[in-house]
């Protein structure tokens, strides 16, 4: 099973990988993680946005990062998905 550290790297290395593309790169929101029920969960944002605090640089539409603590396999959530987890 994997810890919170290992759950964290995964992640973020699911977003270089996936999610960030030419002219929006994503990194997890600092503080912004929980695991629930053999499941880990990150916030994410854009890098321009969490650098600025600019809401023209906000990602819109995006949702939690999920990490399987047992596979380690991630994937993406969708804003409703993640509105109804409700876990920031």
């Amino acid at each position: 099973m994997l810890d919170m550290e290992q759950a964290t790297r995964l992640a973020q290395e699911f977003l270089d990988r996936e999610v960030s593309h030419e002219g929006m790169t994503f990194a997890l929101v600092e503080g912004e993680r929980a695991q629930v029920e053999g499941k880990f969960y990150f916030d994410c944002q854009s890098v321009a946005y969490l650098r600025s605090g600019d809401f023209r640089d906000m990602a819109v539409g995006t949702g939690y990062v999920c990490v399987d603590a047992e596979t380690g396999k991630c994937h993406m959530l969708g804003a409703v998905e993640s509105a109804q987890l409700d876990l920031f």
